[in-house]
């Protein structure tokens, strides 16, 4: 039997689909709608995994959702009486999304809406990131904006189920809307800026701008408590903050395609330092609490890389889990895992997080090669070879294999390569293949065995979600992958993915078994799905080699 879970109408729209306990799919639907953080009903991956395994009323058990809609309906209902005359229409349009999961799920599963189980909105996050982890037991933490009222939620894991989970702060109190609120007025988009942010902000100073922000969040008490006077996210959905806030900093909040000067680099520094404050406050407090050393992190405050970077140092944790999809996109798994723990069930997480659609090269795309530069090789190793000679030489390479990963990360299945020690490949990159700010820097992956010989790391990171220093030595040689403040958000790669054969090619020429990897995309597009939309990527930006399941595909003519 099967059980799907179901994420939407916030942002990162997603579906899993678990058969009997065991997950073996999930996706986001921006994947398949290309519209960046989709948050709409999952229409497009209800379908592919229907017809894909086949889902009848008679074959599906549950489906999960990865919120208790009556709640949320409750909240946006309470808080919409301050934001209706403002915004009429927006208002009446929330409170009819949380009232149509039913009615969607019978366009795609006739006979189904009967068959519905509501997670709450953090013990899906606090579920997923739990039993996806390698421990026995551990602190469960699950940060983010807001659930259905909770905005930061704590629990115990037991190697079997979770006990009781405790609310840290609710509604309107949020670390994490105190993020996008400071993320918006830097003129970045929330819900998809906040990496900006946190990359911007190594280029920043520790000024008087830290003692201010330090009066708008607070931990104390065990209670995160935000100063309401200078934000808004209550009262408006457009703008999340008060003009007290700019009289408080001194600084008016920057326009979307303003310069960005100092001052806003020493604000993102701030407010960097000013989040990893509260969190690390937040996370000694559930260190006294649960008398554990292994923590698990959940919400979309979770990939904040900077400061689960810091966590070894900065708390007395010595062993971190954090899933390839902490944000709502992963919930849809968290909720089917409360389904079946609920039911006395068993579940179970692969390893992997290729749990996407994967693609065959089929006879019209063979079609479209026609007249283009290509070879085929049956053997990866082969493979790697030519590959690693082309990215040594300079060649960006849009890497494109098997299942796509789950998440926001690209960890080798859509990627695009390159030689992390060319020191014109970030610029080039970042210019001419993302079209980007040049302030982002790039992440790089490395083998699991030869991590420690070029960063410091404690444990191994397979999901780039952790900010870590370069070693010393290694600051200029590995110039593409290093970000100003000497650091790098890397993702450590074992031999249970193919492209680790990639990886001990590249050091067998030059000495190190690293990459830069970066999601294939172009700015404000979405990862490729298919081979099709690679292809297309390729040919539009500067990409010079595209890998294609076995296909090695060349822009320019050449003899091959």
């Amino acid at each position: 039997m099967f059980s799907i879970g179901v994420s939407c109408y916030y942002h990162d729209s997603s579906v899993s689909l678990f058969r009997n306990g065991h997950l073996v799919f999930a996706c986001e639907e921006e994947k398949f709608t290309g519209v960046k953080h989709d948050s709409n009903f999952p229409f497009k991956v209800i379908e592919y995994i229907t017809k894909e395994y086949k889902l009848t009323k008679d074959n599906v058990e549950v489906v999960c959702f990865y919120e208790d809609t009556e709640l949320k309906k409750k909240r946006v209902t309470e808080y919409s009486k301050k934001r209706f005359f403002k915004n009429p229409i927006y208002s009446i349009k929330k409170y009819y999304n949380f009232s149509k999961n039913k009615r969607q799920l019978e366009k795609i599963l006739p006979k189904l809406s009967n068959n519905v189980f509501y997670s709450k909105h953090h013990h899906s996050h606090l579920y997923y990131s739990a039993f996806s982890s390698p421990f026995k037991e551990s602190a469960v933490v699950s940060i983010d904006g807001v659930g259905e009222y909770d905005t930061t939620t704590i629990s115990y894991y037991n190697g079997k189920s979770l006990e009781q989970v405790h609310t840290v702060s609710s509604y309107p109190h949020s670390i994490g809307l105190f993020y996008s609120a400071m993320t918006s007025f830097l003129g970045f988009k929330p819900n998809e800026g906040e990496y900006k942010l946190m990359g911007l902000s190594s280029y920043g100073k520790n000024t008087d701008l830290v003692n201010k922000l330090n009066k708008l969040i607070k931990f104390e008490d065990g209670e995160i408590v935000c100063h309401l006077k200078y934000f808004k996210w209550d009262k408006s959905d457009t703008i999340m903050y008060n003009y007290e806030l700019s009289e408080l900093l001194g600084i008016l909040p920057r326009l979307t395609e303003e310069k960005i000067t100092q001052r806003h680099k020493d604000l993102a520094f701030a407010i960097q330092k000013v989040y990893e404050s509260v969190f690390f406050e937040l996370l000694s407090y559930v260190y006294e609490k649960y008398d554990t050393e292994n923590i698990c992190l959940g919400g979309g405050c979770a990939y904040n890389g900077l400061a689960n970077g810091k966590i070894y140092k900065q708390t007395k944790f010595k062993h971190l889990w954090i899933p390839p999809a902490p944000s709502d996109a992963g919930s849809s798994i968290g909720a089917v895992i409360n389904y079946h723990t609920s039911k006395g069930k068993k579940v179970s997480i692969p390893k992997t997080p290729f749990l996407g659609p994967s693609y065959r090269v089929n006879s019209k795309f063979k079609k479209s090669l026609k007249g283009r530069t290509f070879i085929y090789l049956d053997k990866l190793d082969v493979l790697f070879t030519i590959v690693a000679k082309e990215i040594l030489k300079g060649s960006v390479v849009g890497f494109f294999r098997d299942e796509i990963e789950f998440g926001s990360r690209a960890l080798g299945n859509r990627s695009i390569l390159a030689d992390p020690t060319n020191p014109n490949m970030k610029k080039r990159i970042n210019e001419l293949v993302k079209k980007r700010e040049g302030f982002r820097p790039f992440a790089p992956m490395v083998t699991k065995e030869g991590q420690r010989n070029f960063f410091h790391v404690v444990e191994d990171v397979p999901y780039m979600n952790q900010v870590v220093r370069v070693k010393g030595d290694y600051v200029d040689e590995l110039s593409a992958v290093t970000h100003v403040d000497g650091t790098s958000r890397i993702q450590t790669v074992d031999r249970s993915n193919p492209i680790h054969g990639l990886l001990r090619e590249c050091e067998k020429r030059n000495g190190f078994p690293i990459l830069l990897n970066t999601s294939f995309n172009i700015k404000d597009k979405t990862m490729v799905l298919t081979p099709e939309d690679a292809l297309k990527t390729f040919d539009e930006v500067d990409i010079d080699v595209l890998v294609l399941q076995n296909y090695i595909i060349f822009k320019k003519k050449r003899n091959v």
